[in-house]
């Protein structure tokens, strides 16, 4: 059982689930603890038999006749003593066949509870995360690899099941069962129950330090296990480069090394782990022997103290049975300790994604819709682990239906700039416009909503073509078909999809794998123009096509220059020399701007990129 920050509503969600649990495994407890009275029952009559040659045996028939005899002050005994008979015995065997026919039904209900309530959690909690960590800023994103963030999915989410699978039965045994058995034996002796309770609280004094130091190494075990995860993770995407590069050895040891920190760090874990079982065998031992001098010392001698109610091998057959039934808790104590402790620090684990905040907020921004103008006004910006400027004053104004260039050396800033756009990062007020509105006073949502954003590099989806392109539908399963290949058109790519066996049913593997690199970003182009967006922007996405699907896919954006403001970022001349404005940046700073032959007279630097290209392109060695 756990509680805490994001776990509590649980509780409240699925109360009745746990009430049934409580229930059933209440029930199963409290029914268990009829045997031991039967049978000392039974042993009590023989035990009388011997020296009168007849069974006790209530004065009247009666249903309740095996738990006759318990001396606790519930049932009294008649004073009539007869021959025993044939329905003594068969009401006997009845209720302990009843008796375990409800412990074999309790079990199934607890069971099955128990799972259903750990099922809906984990469901819960997994969805919980994933909606979250969708919400997060890309800074976050940048302490945080993929591999990592993997294992809280899945070690520590099995771990938060486990609590709950196991951990509300525990407690309940411990609380129930326990409560019970001890009130039954204080009941009988008090004094004898008295000596027999304290190596259990030595035992909670010790469980409770324990649990708190194995709470703490097993999340040192667990981030050593999200390394381990983030490492394996990050060489399995790139084997590739492993491979060309013949690292595979190199990468081997670091696994092993990492194994081994790991290895090590769960050993550590485990030592506190592994502690609570012979713990709770010693005081067993412990407890059993005081147990069994006590009662050899009340049958010798009844008048003792301490003997209390327990004066015949029946009655002391019953208090054992308790006694016995009392060692379930106890160990269902220390596994509660450990299974609790290594909850608390998946738990805790869990709660640094959860209370996470993404960098990026919308406050009370009303829903805008976007047109396209886009406007910098004397913006400067850093990233937020960074004090250098990526970008340093930089002002221009982008109308609706313009095209913009951005071209520059690497590293100049043109990546961050487009970036600033879609409001990935947080800026001051008053530096960026879009329809006159200042960036910071709209809601992400709606400004991401508007624009298709291409990166250099197209991801793909484990899916079909046609599944791809249509990602930004907002009903799962419903796609445009006539939507999907008009996109496909405009990016170019139509007539390689229709080439393949299934078209645009085509499964493009992990990360589009099947399709080629151009293939790759044609598609990621058409998913870009199939949400129709008002901003169109291309990071350098043109570089894996050839000048003449890079020329029909620039004609298509000419096309529809009255309705799709576009930014294009290149390292190609030819890419951007007919836009209606070229930015040229250099070490983050707007160098100039302007039309290309404007730049070609009076930007040395665009002059020498574009003489450069012209040169390789004559060449028949060169890039074209």
């Amino acid at each position: 059982m756990l509680f805490g920050k994001y776990i509590n509503q649980y509780y409240k969600k699925y109360w009745y689930l746990f009430i049934l649990v409580f229930l059933s495994d209440a029930i199963v407890d409290m029914v268990q603890l009829l045997i031991p009275l039967v049978i000392g029952n039974i042993i009590s009559s023989f035990e009388s038999a011997n020296s009168l040659n007849t069974i006790t045996k209530p004065y009247s028939f009666s249903i309740w006749r095996p738990f006759y005899g318990f001396d606790g002050g519930f049932i009294i005994r008649a004073n009539a003593a007869t021959p025993v008979n044939q329905t003594d015995l068969f009401l006997t065997i009845l209720w302990l066949a009843i008796i375990g026919l409800t412990i074999f039904l309790g079990r199934i209900g607890w069971r099955f509870f128990s799972s259903h309530i750990a099922a809906n959690i984990e469901r819960d909690l997994r969805y919980e995360m994933f909606a979250h960590i969708q919400k997060l800023s890309l800074s976050y994103y940048n302490q945080k690899k993929v591999g990592g963030l993997l294992s809280f999915f899945t070690f520590d989410l099995a771990t938060i099941k486990q609590c709950f699978t196991d951990g509300l039965i525990f407690l309940t045994d411990l609380v129930v069962l326990g409560c019970l058995s001890f009130t039954l034996m204080a009941i009988m002796s008090w004094q004898m129950t008295l000596y027999t309770a304290i190596p259990m609280v030595v035992f909670i004094l010790a469980g409770a330090i324990l649990g708190k130091i194995e709470s703490n190494h097993y999340k040192v075990a667990s981030d050593s296990f999200e390394d381990l995860s983030d490492f394996t993770e990050e060489n399995l995407q790139g084997f590739s480069i492993v491979k060309s590069f013949v690292k595979e050895k190199a990468r081997i040891r670091q696994f092993k090394s990492l194994s081994r920190d790991t290895m090590n760090k769960n050993i550590s874990y485990l030592k506190y782990s592994s502690i609570f079982d012979p713990l709770i065998e010693i005081i067993l031992g412990i407890t059993f022997f005081i147990l069994y001098v006590l009662a050899i010392y009340s049958i010798l001698d009844p008048t003792l103290p301490f003997a209390g109610k327990v004066t015949d091998i029946g009655k002391i057959t019953t208090y054992a049975g308790y006694y016995m039934s009392l060692i379930w808790p106890l160990i269902a104590a220390g596994l509660l300790i450990d299974l609790i402790s290594r909850g608390s620090g998946a738990r805790r684990r869990i709660a640094e994604i959860l209370s996470s905040e993404p960098d990026i907020k919308d406050e009370m921004n009303k829903k805008t819709n976007i047109e396209g103008c886009v406007e910098f006004k004397h913006l400067s910006f850093s990233y937020p682990d960074s004090d250098k400027k990526a970008l340093d004053d930089i002002s221009f104004k982008v109308e609706k239906g313009q095209s913009v260039g951005i071209i520059g050396k690497t590293g100049s800033g043109k990546t961050t700039l487009v970036s600033l756009i879609p409001k990935l990062y947080n800026l001051d007020k008053g530096q960026l416009f879009i329809d006159d509105n200042d960036i910071m006073d709209l809601r992400k949502s709606d400004i991401r909503e508007n624009i298709g954003y291409v990166l250099q590099e197209g991801f793909l989806f484990s899916g079909t073509i046609k599944e791809n392109i249509a990602f930004s539908e907002k009903q799962v399963g419903k796609i445009d078909l006539e939507k999907v290949k008009k996109s496909a058109e405009f990016a170019n790519v139509a007539g390689d999809i229709e080439q393949f066996l299934n078209k645009y049913d085509t499964v493009v593997g992990e990360k589009g794998a099947s399709l080629s690199g151009g293939q790759r970003q044609r598609v990621s182009i058409a998913r870009a123009i199939y949400k129709e967006p008002s901003i169109l922007i291309f990071d350098d996405s043109l570089s894996a096509v050839d000048a003449s699907t890079e020329q029909s896919i620039l004609k298509n954006i000419k096309k529809n220059e009255n309705k799709l403001t576009t930014f294009i970022v290149s390292q190609r001349i030819s890419s951007i020399q007919d836009a209606d404005l070229i930015l040229v940046l250099d070490e983050g700073k707007l160098l100039a701007s302007g039309k290309h032959d404007e730049l070609y007279n009076t930007c040395k630097l665009y002059h020498d990129l574009t003489d450069l290209q012209k040169l390789a392109k004559e060449n028949k060695y060169g890039r074209y």
